[in-house]
């Protein structure tokens, strides 16, 4: 299941999000972001983005060679995203029993791979994960979508910074509902800034909602 809407992002709003999560950006970057924002049609001004910020379109294997310490979960939304394709909104699939259904969301403006949002329904448990490239050495990580902030766990060897199952997951999966992006303000610098597009997120968790009784 593919959505391929992208809602439009003011200009303040992308740089925001791409002077957060890249490399330091330079002037001239911004100033040719600030052009991209001008592009009407929505593929066009992603493409210019892309341009400017050298994200590339092609798929990446972050898991061609399947590390141990990844747990299954993780192996399965990032072989989702690499199915990703220009335009995409959330995307949707049923794992089976490996991870469940699960609904996936790179990150906008990082480099493959992306740090992705993910929402999983396995064996009639709802949780709410953000899953990362590169381990991150801690516990435990404040993290939110507003001015309230919730303590999150990293779990499987740093890989997946989780939400909470059940009813908290639930709680801020709902919050997600009817907006058109989610930015994360975390005490990590390594997730702090990160911005999903959530045009079509409704629609795309619609059956795994049905599943998980919610």
């Amino acid at each position: 299941m593919r959505f391929l809407r992208y809602p439009r992002l003011h200009w303040w709003l992308v740089i925001t999000v791409f002077s957060g999560l890249c490399a330091p950006v330079a002037a001239s970057q911004l100033d040719d972001a600030r052009q991209c924002t001008q592009e009407s049609q929505r593929l066009e001004r992603l493409a210019c983005f892309d341009a400017v910020f050298g994200t590339p379109f092609e798929r990446t294997s972050a898991t061609s060679a399947p590390d141990a310490s990844r747990p299954a979960r993780w192996r399965q939304a990032y072989a989702q995203e690499q199915t990703r394709v220009p335009g995409d909104g959330p995307l949707y699939r049923d794992t089976g029993d490996s991870a469940g259904q699960l609904v996936t969301l790179g990150a906008l403006g990082s480099q493959p791979p992306r740090p992705i949002l993910v929402l999983q329904c396995h064996n009639n448990i709802t949780e709410l994960a953000l899953m990362v490239p590169t381990a991150l050495e801690t516990e435990r990580v404040s993290l939110g979508f507003g001015a309230q902030r919730d303590l999150w766990r990293v779990r499987d060897n740093g890989f997946v910074v989780s939400g909470g199952r059940g009813l908290p997951a639930i709680r801020v999966a709902k919050g997600l509902l009817g907006r058109g992006d989610a930015r994360i303000s975390s005490s990590h610098g390594a997730v702090d800034g990160l911005m999903f597009d959530l045009e079509g997120f409704r629609d795309a968790i619609a059956p795994l909602r049905a599943e998980c009784g919610w």
